[in-house]
């Protein structure tokens, strides 16, 4: 008998803990002290997703970014005049608030996305956690309608299914011996 594909809905936390945009960077420094997540995410009314913060978005306030001004070519100096490359940088690291800290390009799946898409989305991507979003249904089809957070995703729920996938098939392949085994037991009598 095979094994049925899990889907995000079967795993998924379905109570998340987030924020609001205009929390405070020290505000969610103590949030991250007090609560075992690695991300938190971010949404408005209805619980609209905005986006995401994590703990290296918090850590990298802490790094002081280098910006060469020139760079030594075989002795000649090229002068560096490009500041855009560095702009997200300098956004994060003059951050106050919740809004301009997080990431808004934020990488979501669906409650009926399989356990593998998601599994090889984190592994691809170098994710700790992935959002679970859902779209509104909305009958004007020029509409299109914000992403409403519905769970979360992270490793340890992922490593959770795997071994009460794990477990089942354990315990179905034990059942099926003991069936054979009465079968035998009760063939030979």
């Amino acid at each position: 008998m095979p094994s049925k594909t899990l889907k995000v809905k079967d795993f998924m936390t379905k109570y998340v803990f987030t924020v609001s945009p205009d929390v405070t960077v020290h505000r969610l420094v103590g949030l991250f002290c007090t609560h075992p997540v690695s991300a938190i995410p971010v949404v408005g009314d209805d619980n609209e997703l905005l986006g995401i913060v994590s703990e290296g978005d918090l850590l990298y306030k802490k790094v002081t970014p280098k910006i060469p001004q020139y760079v030594d070519v075989l002795g000649g100096n090229l002068y560096y005049c490009g500041f855009g490359r560095y702009e997200k940088s300098f956004r994060k690291l003059l951050a106050t608030t919740a809004a301009e800290i997080m990431t808004k390009d934020v990488r979501c799946v669906t409650p009926d996305t399989d356990m593998e898409t998601v599994t090889t989305l984190m592994v691809d991507e170098h994710l700790k956690t992935v959002l679970v979003v859902e779209k509104k249904k909305i009958d004007n089809p020029n509409i299109t309608p914000p992403a409403r957070l519905v769970g979360i995703i992270t490793r340890h729920d992922i490593l959770g299914a795997i071994a009460a996938t794990e477990a089942e098939e354990l315990f179905r392949s034990s059942q099926q011996e003991k069936k054979e085994a009465d079968a035998k037991e009760k063939k030979d009598e």
